[in-house]
């Protein structure tokens, strides 16, 4: 029964096949071509009205035609660029303007930005608190800045575990994508391998890793994953994005996945899907209290106050201290150190000498006030040409009869003047720093009377005798057990050889040899033969400096005495002493002065 009914099931199916293929024709060509005949007309009445409504269910459309657009265009661009450009000619001018306007829009913003986040104390801070979290700082001002923000989003395929494609928030290089998506798959092959299958018998799957800077959300289909790196704590509006997009690239690219041969060329134009994954919301920041902050603007203006007192008062110090220097101009003063330390309070300390302009003068003459002035003067023997002519008139006070009169640097002295006061005025004037022949000359200094004119040789005679004791009064003395030339007794010494070079031109009128004796001596402390060795010491390093002055080592007898045991002298005897030996050519005798 049942044979007979399976029979005439399958008859009735046959006849019906037949009915068909008499009806439509072999392989429905008649309907085929029928539609075909007007497919133009029907699809053309509801394409526009199919587009709208699939748009609007899933705006698959735009992610559909975009990458068809692009093509298109660079198309265009790269065989008929001429008509392209003739067509965008008369929108360039408007299409500039506004480009222009948006770049200086967007870079104004962008630099506001940069300097809000980097130059401000909030940017240092972050900088500060990136570097110690070893993060770098444009994603620590991201986690500040957004609550969340999507940074990278990977398409991956999930059988090989290979990068489709993939996007990122700031447009960078995508230069470690390929290895973070083979990482992604091993781990997830991992985890899927090495953990028990979930209730429904598939394998466990990842749906969120999180690390120190990022949270990983995945979201795994049947031939692709999508990952995101996002920042902060994502909400579940990025997951349900995610996996929109995943169900999506599964149906417009479904073919592509099932055939992927390892070409991602293909899945090129899925970067747009892509980019609608990157989201993000930033922080809304509390309203500022608009309190105007008084006591840090008093700071600031007392800052500024100080500031200023301190500028003014150091600039009054500088001026002071360049006024200060020009003391230095004058004629026999040398500064030697100068400190302003107040406007009324200086610190100065000079050598001067007897002649030149005292300090106080100065300042008057200045009109320098200097409440507190705290001066150290030492005196010194100056050679500068105002101050001898000073000297020179000082002296000549006493000697009205005589003329002086100045030429290139050199003095010249005229008049009528006894034997005995011309010897008297070449002393002064050799003691004021006057040298015969370098920067003096007597020779029109004449007797009163004509019988005195042969006296000539007895002035001469009678200034070398001077000059013999002045020497032989010269003394220097020496610290305890030292046998060192100091400073100060270099200014001695130079007064020495001027002397003793007046000398030898004397000397040399008179027909006669001179020497000089040089003496050293020591106090009764030590022991004698130490204290003789430091006698002979102090006397040649005497010599030794006279020698550098100019004095020939042939014209100086050098002799230590050793100690001094004379009574009440003989524990100061640390000293150095001079004397004069002469020789007559003609008597060949020797005179001690």
């Amino acid at each position: 029964m049942s044979k007979s009914t399976e029979a005439k099931q399958v008859e009735s199916q046959q006849q019906l096949e037949q009915l068909r293929a008499l009806i439509l024709g072999k392989n429905s060509h008649v309907v085929t071509d029928a539609i075909q005949k007007e497919a133009r007309t029907i699809v053309g009445e509801v394409l526009s009205e199919a587009l709208h409504d699939r748009q609007k269910k899933d705006g698959s459309v735009n992610k559909v035609l975009l990458p068809i657009v692009e093509n298109a265009v660079e198309d265009s661009v790269a065989h008929n660029s001429d008509r392209l450009v003739n067509s965008l000619y008369p929108l360039m001018g408007s299409l500039v303007r506004k480009s222009v306007t948006a770049f200086l829009t967007d870079f104004m913003e962008k630099t506001n930005q940069l300097i809000d986040s980097s130059l401000t104390f909030k940017g240092l801070t972050w900088r500060i608190k990136a570097w110690q979290a070893g993060v770098k700082f444009s994603q620590y001002v991201a986690s500040q800045t957004f609550v969340y923000r999507v940074e990278h989003v990977f398409l991956i395929h999930r059988e090989t575990g290979l990068l489709l494609n993939s996007v990122n928030f700031n447009n960078t290089a995508k230069s470690d994508a390929d290895l973070i998506s083979s990482m992604l798959t091993a781990i997830n092959d991992f985890v899927g391998d090495s953990f028990l299958d979930n209730e429904d018998g598939l394998k466990e799957q990842l749906e969120t890793v999180t690390t120190d800077n990022f949270t990983l959300l995945i979201k795994p289909g049947p031939n692709a994953l999508v990952v995101a790196a996002v920042t902060g704590k994502p909400p579940q509006k990025v997951s349900d994005k995610l996996q929109i997009i995943l169900e999506s690239i599964h149906s417009l690219y479904a073919s592509e996945l099932m055939q992927f041969n390892g070409d991602n060329e293909a899945f090129v134009t899925a970067e747009n899907l892509l980019r609608d994954c990157l989201l993000a919301e930033q922080k809304t920041t509390e309203p500022k209290n608009n309190k105007t902050p008084w006591f840090a603007w008093l700071a600031v203006l007392f800052f500024i106050i100080i500031l200023g007192f301190q500028t003014v008062k150091w600039w009054e110090n500088q001026v002071l201290n360049d006024k200060l220097m020009t003391l230095d101009h004058e004629s026999g003063v040398v500064i030697n150190h100068i400190e302003v330390q107040d406007h009324n309070k200086v610190v100065l300390d000079i050598l001067r000498d007897p002649d030149a302009i005292s300090v106080s003068d100065w300042l008057q003459k200045n009109d320098l006030t200097i409440e507190q002035l705290s001066l150290t003067e030492r005196l010194y023997h100056s050679l500068d040409l105002e101050i001898l002519n000073t000297r020179a008139q000082r002296i000549l006070l006493e000697y009205p009869e005589i003329t002086m009169m100045w030429h290139s640097k050199i003095l010249h002295l005229s008049g009528t003047l006894a034997v005995l006061k011309s010897a008297k005025l070449l002393s002064a004037l050799t003691a004021a720093g006057f040298t015969l022949e370098r920067n003096l000359i007597i020779e029109d200094i004449k007797p009163p009377f004509a019988n005195e004119a042969i006296t000539s040789k007895a002035i001469k005679a009678q200034i070398f005798k001077d000059l013999v004791g002045r020497i032989s009064t010269i003394q220097l003395e020496f610290p305890v057990a030292s046998a060192d030339v100091t400073p100060s007794m270099q200014l001695t010494l130079q007064q020495l050889y001027q002397y003793f070079h007046q000398l030898n031109q004397l000397a040399d009128q008179l027909d006669l040899n001179v020497g000089l004796v040089i003496i050293g001596c020591s106090d009764n402390s030590g022991s004698i033969a130490k204290n003789t060795l430091l006698s002979r010491q102090r006397g040649e390093n005497t010599g030794d400096a006279l020698n550098l002055l100019g004095l020939s080592k042939a014209q100086m007898y050098v002799t230590g005495l050793g100690q001094i045991d004379i009574m009440k002298v003989k524990n100061n005897a640390r000293k150095v002493i001079f004397n004069v030996l002469y020789v007559s050519n003609d008597e060949k005798t020797n005179n001690e002065m």
